[in-house]
């Protein structure tokens, strides 16, 4: 047997792969319904849809939480429970920010995901304390941003 070489796609209720084998050609093959199972559950541990979507904030840390600082920032990516955002500021995992909205609303929120860029900001994760499906002010948000 070669090496796999090949492209997974869904079709109805099963998870394919097209497999290149030298020497055989291309063919479909499925994946195990345990398999369906894993990537079906991945899907759906989702709580809520994700929209690429810039929006200015204001992120600063409570005292408790270390050195006090204001940034000014924007979003690359929100939902009902929190945020992917650009940072300056040095932050870390679990640590707890406040973040305010244009509108001055302000939300509690804890660092969940950290990615250094070689340059330019780190890229920082927040999840809302609770839910805020309204605090980002989208007129039409999804369906499963529900409070």
């Amino acid at each position: 047997m070669g090496r796999f070489h090949g492209l997974r796609y869904i079709a109805g209720t099963r998870l394919y792969d097209m497999e290149w084998r030298h020497g055989y050609g291309c063919h479909p093959g499925f994946m195990s319904d345990q398999q369906l199972t894993n990537t079906k559950r991945w899907s759906k541990e989702r709580r809520s849809q994700r929209i690429d979507l810039t929006v200015p904030v204001v992120v600063h840390r409570p005292l408790k939480e270390g050195p006090q600082f204001y940034e000014r920032a924007q979003t690359l990516v929100v939902n009902a429970h929190g945020a992917l955002m650009a940072l300056a500021e040095r932050v870390t995992p679990k640590q707890m920010l406040f973040i305010q909205n244009i509108d001055g609303e302000q939300k509690e929120c804890r660092v969940v995901y950290i990615e250094k860029e070689l340059a330019g900001p780190t890229k920082v994760a927040v999840e809302f304390t609770r839910p805020a499906p309204s605090f980002w002010r989208i007129a039409y948000p999804p369906t499963d941003w529900t409070a």
